[in-house]
């Protein structure tokens, strides 16, 4: 009984095995590739920068290795830090501008008002 259990046991792994291997019809689906460098943060940068110089001072990366990363790291800081100054300059501007507005209006309201007096 334990004879003829194991053999079908052993015959169905086989069937597991073998299926997928003789299919003709090999349908692989499409991957989506998501783009998240978007998603990065200067935090995220300055903190692979310094895991970089840990690395190198543990001698785990050579130095052309270092040398090139920590150049690709920086530029992508940098990138990041002059994407937040516009995004902040434009948030300063609009704010300035709509600050501007409002204080435009109640010298209005407030001119109207003593000329009605």
């Amino acid at each position: 009984m334990a004879i003829v259990l194991s053999i079908i046991i052993v015959a169905f792994s086989l069937y597991l095995v073998v299926t997928p291997l003789l299919r003709k019809d090999n349908i692989q689906l499409p991957v989506e590739i998501k783009d998240d460098t978007e998603d990065i943060s200067i935090k995220n940068v300055y903190a692979t920068l310094n895991e970089l110089e840990m690395d190198y001072h543990m001698q785990k990366l050579s130095e052309e290795d270092y040398q090139k990363l920590k150049v690709q790291y920086e530029r992508l800081a940098a990138e990041l830090l002059e994407k937040d100054k516009k995004a902040s300059k434009t948030d300063t501007d609009s704010a300035v501008k709509d600050i501007e507005a409002e204080i435009e209006e109640e010298l209005a309201k407030l001119r109207k008002e003593r000329g009605e007096k």
